[in-house]
């Protein structure tokens, strides 16, 4: 099987786990990259893929556009896949965490058994910090603003 061949086969299976509502979100994540006039001929998770390849997005040799679509619409698992797919592929060194950025490389060290992330992979992200909740207080204004 040729290169080609392999980098075909991945997307289609990597296609078969996408849901139809999913599809509308990854174009959207990747609607930057798409032309206008062919954002309306996306039906099936191929036609996305190919766009992607007509406009330079995708190939077999280059995934991190299509990785960091998958994480936007929050498919660590298909993200994994992607990773797996570059390191048994494209020959990734053995030490592929360093080679990977951002959220990804959490992905990537996730213990496949327990779902645990190493703390020194976690340390690296650049960490959320979240608002406090409205107090019922505030909770009461808005419903009485309403």
């Amino acid at each position: 099987m040729s290169d080609e061949d392999t980098f075909q086969n991945f997307l289609k299976q990597l296609g078969e786990r996408i849901s139809e509502d999913e599809l509308k979100s990854l174009t959207s994540a990747c609607q930057e990259a798409l032309p206008d006039e062919n954002k309306d001929k996306i039906r099936k998770q191929k036609d996305l893929f190919d766009l992607l390849q007509k406009v330079g997005r995708l190939s077999k040799d280059d995934l991190n556009y299509l990785e960091h679509a998958l994480e936007k619409i929050c498919r660590p698992d298909l993200v994994t896949d992607v990773l797996d797919y570059k390191e048994s592929v494209l020959g990734s060194s053995e030490d592929s965490n360093l080679e990977v950025s951002g959220p990804a490389r959490k992905y990537k060290a996730m213990d496949k058994e327990t779902g645990q992330v190493p703390d020194d992979i976690i340390s690296g992200l650049t960490k959320i910090t979240l608002a406090p909740p409205p107090t019922s207080n505030a909770r009461r204004k808005n419903k009485e603003s309403s």
